[in-house]
């Protein structure tokens, strides 16, 4: 008994689909070999036909041989067959081309492009022909410009090949162009090939113009339109009219698309009638009988096939945006995951080879002794008999070798002078060898180093991109209503803004955003406009912070909310006197959300290099905070960077406050900092650390700790010069300040610490003095 696929009860469509599917590569090489028949048989410029070259060229490996025989036929078949000799001649040089890549072992892996192969094939030829039949120099440029417009038909062709891959959902701006260029081809191919006195070009032209009208509406027709005018009127005939008669015409046809395709395909007979009329070619029945039949099938074709080329509901696009936002979130996860492990990888690594002994210190007599006394003759006398007494005597001379001293024969006991025979080379050797010991020892210790910043800059980097991902999460959402009820009240003032978006934040925060001409800015009073936004959006609005757009002469107008809290500061420096640098060194950071940060690094010791250090420290510091790094991240990567400023070393302490005036909550952040005062409610108290300076180790970690303030309350950060002589005083002078001035107090605290100081010694001091108060 016979198996066999049966077909019952399959419809038409699906019996078609089964059959193609069934016959699939035979039905591509016949598809290449029409292909080709029909490119070879595009004119340009009165005679040139260089598609059919380009086409054969740019076809896959698997097709190459199909498109170049339909390339061949059809410039045999042509009505200039004497004319594409030159083409004929490439078609031969191509299949030459293409069998040498495939066949040979060396060329085998080469894969040149199709317009590598066009210019491979087509080239010699023409240019040969050009100069054998004594052609001009005008004749020489058309042969060169022809093969540049064949290398360009070729690359067209390829990406109009893969866009067709790919299929209409994932079609980029270069492929569609790819594909309307290719499109001009086909319409200057067959627009001279016509049945019944109808051009088969033309009428194709006409169809796929109303297609892209229902499909993309205005758009789609438009471009669609002035494609096909340009290659079947200026290129393809003397139809010139017909450039801008298909363009007003898809234009309409897809300004009337939505009313249905019998309306779409109406506009366009109307504009081609009128056009007709215009041009007195009412008698020229060709043209009017094209337009009807490439209408009517446009009416007849099935809407599923439209539905595939039609765009996508505005919906789809919000969907995207949350699919694009949870892969990006993913992406962003698995890269914080990797540098995670190679940190973690790179710090087991660094403690393993830490913890193995690279070498004792004995090697090195050892060493010395078995390159100097393997061949001497008392060996045995000093290695067997007195073996106790030698090694003491080595161990002693290695004591010299530790403390700096060039170990001379002289620096042997007598005893010893006396039996060894080779005292001037062990000696010699010895000093070699130490000096060794000495700079792999180093250079072990600086390779351990450097183990350690690279696993801190793997771990910033990390968490810095974690705090990416938690931005992502928390990204704000649009309120279109509010933005509308905004957009309807600017226009009532004769506003008309470019641009307005209003969203909220994960703590429920409201930004509002204008974008409005720059010269109506003039027109608006801001306090006026400020309250009156804050009553529409039931948000309390501060004053807008305006930025100017050069590049569209536009302003943007960015409302935040009012913060509960504002900060007053103030900071006062007083230097060492025997330097004319400070070496405290402070930032005041406007952060992101309303918060503030304030950054106080300490260098080591005074004058110039502690100023280099405290200030690269406050300086990156702050550029970090401002780019929205988080501070855990900030401190890794400040630390990697002064571990590697220079061999010397480099030191410096982090002292970090940062205030959310929206909720009154400080945060304190130590690295090896002084401790941080502070008056809450009227009362005394310090927030101090155990933790190191940056700079000396890697993975230097902050101790942070936090308290909620209210109105009235004072933070006072200070230097270790401003503590050294105890601090239970400016506890005392903080609770019985009661000015209201920053930078008063500030300057009370630093001559106090100064006065207080009697140790003799003298260090730099900074006092900065935040103070909350209720916004307004």
């Amino acid at each position: 008994m016979q198996n066999r696929t049966g077909l019952a009860g399959l419809s038409i469509g699906a019996r078609a689909r089964q059959a193609v599917r069934a016959h699939k590569l035979g039905l591509g090489y016949l598809g290449y070999i029409a292909a080709g028949f029909v490119s070879a048989n595009a004119f340009v410029l009165g005679g040139l036909a260089p598609f059919g070259v380009a086409f054969a060229a740019s076809a896959k490996q698997k097709f190459g041989a199909a498109a170049i025989l339909g390339a061949t036929l059809g410039y045999l078949f042509s009505l200039d067959v004497l004319g594409n000799v030159k083409y004929i001649v490439a078609m031969a040089f191509l299949f030459l081309l293409r069998w040498v890549l495939s066949s040979g072992s060396l060329l085998k892996g080469i894969r040149p492009s199709g317009q590598a192969l066009t210019a491979l094939a087509l080239g010699p030829p023409s240019l040969a022909i050009t100069f054998l039949s004594g052609g001009s120099v005008y004749d020489g440029v058309l042969a060169v410009a022809e093969l540049l417009l064949a290398c360009c038909a070729a690359y067209f062709f390829s990406r109009s090949a893969q866009a067709l891959e790919l299929g209409a959902d994932n079609l980029r701006q270069t492929d569609v162009t790819s594909l309307v260029i290719t499109f001009c081809i086909v319409i200057l191919a067959l627009v001279n090939l016509k049945v019944l006195g109808v051009s088969v070009g033309r009428t194709l032209a006409v169809l796929v113009i109303l297609i892209c009208a229902q499909a993309a509406r205005e758009a789609g027709g438009a471009i669609a339109g002035v494609a096909a005018g340009v290659s079947a009127g200026v290129i393809g005939g003397p139809y010139t009219f017909l450039m801008g008669t298909y363009g007003f015409g898809g234009l309409l046809a897809g300004v009337f698309a939505p009313m249905g395709r019998a309306a779409s395909a109406g506009a366009f007979i109307v504009v081609n009638t009128f056009a007709l009329l215009a041009a007195r070619r009412i008698l020229d029945r060709g043209l009017l009988i094209e337009v009807f039949v490439a209408s009517i099938l446009s009416i007849l074709i099935p809407a599923s096939f439209l539905k595939r080329f039609s765009a996508r509901p505005a919906g789809d696009r919000a969907v995207q945006g949350e699919t694009y936002k949870a892969l990006l979130k993913n992406r962003i996860g698995g890269v914080s995951l990797a540098l995670r492990d190679v940190a973690d990888t790179t710090r087991r690594v660094n403690e393993r080879l830490s913890g193995m002994v690279s070498g004792d210190l004995s090697s090195v007599y050892n060493a010395a002794a078995d390159r100097v006394c393997r061949k001497c003759k008392n060996r045995s006398v000093c290695w067997q008999l007195k073996y106790t007494d030698t090694c003491n005597v080595l161990n002693d001379a290695l004591g010299v070798l530790r403390r700096g001293e060039e170990l001379a024969p002289e620096a042997f006991p007598a005893y010893f002078s006396k039996s060894c025979l080779r005292l001037p080379e062990l000696s010699t050797q010895m000093n070699l060898l130490f000096q060794e010991y000495t700079a792999r020892e180093s250079m072990r210790r600086k390779v351990s180093q450097v183990r350690g910043v690279v696993t801190d800059q793997f771990e910033g980097m990390a968490l810095m991109i974690d705090a990416m991902g938690r931005d992502l999460d928390e990204l704000a959402t649009q309120d279109g209503t509010t933005a509308g009820k905004v957009r309807e009240y600017l226009q009532s003032l004769n506003v008309f803004p470019d641009l307005v978006t209003c969203t909220v934040d994960g703590g429920a925060n409201m930004t509002l955003e204008v974008t409005v001409p720059t010269y109506k800015l003039s027109r608006l009073d801001l306090t006026e406009l400020t309250v009156s936004l804050s009553d529409i959006c039931g948000r309390d609005f501060g004053l807008p912070a305006c930025k100017n757009r050069t590049d569209c002469a536009a302003t943007v107008m960015t409302f935040t909310e009012k913060a509960v809290y504002t900060v007053k500061w103030g900071a006062t420096q007083l230097g060492s006197s025997c330097s004319r640098l400070c070496g405290d060194s402070y930032s005041y950071v406007d952060g992101r959300g309303g918060r503030v940060n304030v950054i106080l690094s300490d260098g080591m010791g005074s004058g110039g290099a502690a100023a280099v250090d405290s200030t690269m420290t406050s300086e990156l510091l702050a550029r970090l905070i401002e780019a929205g790094v988080s501070l855990v991240a900030s401190l890794k990567l400040v630390n990697s960077a002064l571990l590697v400023k220079s061999g010397d070393e480099s030191l410096a302490t982090i002292d970090i406050t940062g205030v959310d005036l929206y909720t009154g909550k400080a945060e304190f952040y130590k690295a090896g900092a002084a401790p941080t005062f502070l008056r809450k409610s009227g009362k005394g108290g310090y927030v101090e650390s155990s933790s190191l300076p940056v700079g000396i180790l890697g993975g230097v970690n902050f101790e942070k700790n936090a308290v909620t303030l209210r109105d009235g309350d004072v933070i006072v950060m200070v230097s270790d010069g401003a503590v050294a002589g105890g601090y239970e005083w400016l506890v005392s002078d903080l609770e019985h300040y009661g000015g209201d001035d920053p930078k008063e107090l500030s300057e009370q605290l630093a001559d106090e610490a100064r006065r207080r100081r009697t140790d003799g010694h003298e260090d730099d001091i900074t006092v900065i003095v935040l103070m909350l108060e209720r916004g307004i």
